[in-house]
């Protein structure tokens, strides 16, 4: 292996395959640990929503604070807190000071995300984002696969406070990798000349291709949490009858689609741009999810799933390397931040608004709202969007040149 790309493995790669670990083994025994307080289950659900919140108000802040001292010490402080909040979560006294190491995790979660997607944005090349995206995302989920049943595994052995100690390790061992090897890379901008205001907000939100990279990231996130995320689980259970066991089967089905097609992904991006794979992911984002309502048994409902994780992966790719390209002339932590910003809001509404939702209709009708969302969605970028980068497209000018 190359040097170069053994300080990638290690500098991007593994950190981030130990971040995304350490927050996901917490994930199954997150509600367990919050109940055993004591606490309502309304107050029960504060534990993943405080995270939530943490990472949606710092997101701007720490866009600036990494224009401001760098995306490499954000990165690093980033992990430290995360690692920290975990250890704090591990001694915790009472479920309100509970809550507050979450909310911290949540700050420290935001930091090493915009600061990484930071760092990302200003190293690599419009011709390789798509490529290299996938392989960083390709890490993130092998991560969030193993997590759940690390976790899962440790919880069972040594109880239910002990994921959070895991996940320390893990947050611990992504300070240490990106301390070491992170090359902070060389800044396209000079941030000092640009001052943050709800005035830039909207100069970012005029040019169209980080506009419609937004709506798109919008539209993914509300998705992910909402439907992924939410709608799936309680459908299967309520209306299917399957067990928890089905239930999980049903959800990995989609990631790992998810995680098979990360890298050939990654490179259409690059070579057919990031417009098309964009509004095509989106539009069939929207097929996956009219599927569902239509779903009557365990092997209809796979099935199902496996299609919604072909459909969404370019969803969540082509907007970054778009937005990516979009911003080279902008300071790249206030982009990305104001970028993760809104992607954050989706996080939090989604599966508040497939609830109320489903309160007020039934469980199908959720489908069909995210179905509308997400074929709008595809439209404004199929009407609306810019091609940022396409090999393909350069390749015919070069032919129709000679």
């Amino acid at each position: 292996m190359e040097r170069s790309k053994l300080n990638d493995f290690l500098s991007l790669y593994m950190p981030s395959f130990f971040v995304f670990l350490g927050m996901s083994i917490v994930s199954p025994s997150l509600p367990l640990y919050a109940k055993s307080f004591g606490v309502s289950y309304t107050l029960v659900s504060l534990a993943v929503s405080m995270y939530a919140f943490g990472r949606l108000l710092a997101d701007i802040p720490m866009g600036i604070l990494s224009d401001r001292i760098g995306g490499r010490r954000l990165t690093v402080l980033g992990t430290v807190i995360m690692a920290g909040g975990a250890l704090l979560n591990y001694f915790a006294p009472d479920f309100t000071w509970f809550l507050i190491f979450r909310f911290i995790q949540g700050v420290g979660s935001s930091m090493w995300q915009t600061a990484r997607t930071s760092i990302l944005a200003d190293m690599l090349k419009p011709e390789e984002r798509g490529r290299i995206m996938g392989y960083f995302s390709t890490f993130m989920l092998l991560g969030s696969s193993a997590g759940p049943t690390v976790g899962g595994f440790v919880a069972e052995l040594w109880g239910i406070r002990t994921p959070f100690l895991a996940y320390f390790v893990a947050g611990v061992m992504s300070t240490i990798l990106s301390y070491f090897f992170l090359v902070e890379p060389p800044r396209k901008v000079d941030a000092g000349s640009h001052i943050f205001s709800l005035g830039y907000v909207g100069h970012l939100l005029r040019i169209r291709a980080f506009a419609m990279a937004t709506v798109a990231s919008f539209a993914a996130f509300l998705l992910m949490t909402g439907v992924r995320g939410y709608m799936i689980s309680l459908y299967a259970s309520t209306v299917l009858n399957l067990d928890q066991v089905s239930i999980g089967t049903v959800l990995t089905y989609a990631s790992l689609m998810n995680l098979i097609l990360t890298m050939p992904v990654g490179f259409c991006v690059d070579y057919f741009g990031r417009k098309p794979i964009t509004w095509i992911a989106l539009l069939l984002s929207a097929v996956s999810c009219l599927t569902f309502p239509f779903t009557g048994d365990y092997f209809s409902i796979s099935l199902a799933a496996v299609f919604m994780g072909v459909a969404t992966i370019g969803s969540q790719q082509a907007p970054f390397a778009m937005i990516t390209d979009a911003t080279d002339n902008e300071p790249r932590g206030i982009s990305m931040g104001v970028f993760r910003f809104f992607g954050d809001i989706a996080f939090i509404v989604g599966p508040i608004l497939m609830g109320l939702i489903a309160d007020a209709t039934d469980l199908r009708t959720p489908f069909y709202f995210m179905t509308g969302i997400m074929a709008f969605s595809a439209a404004l970028v199929f009407v609306f969007g810019v091609e940022t980068y396409s090999r393909r497209q350069l390749e015919k000018k070069k032919i129709n040149i000679i």
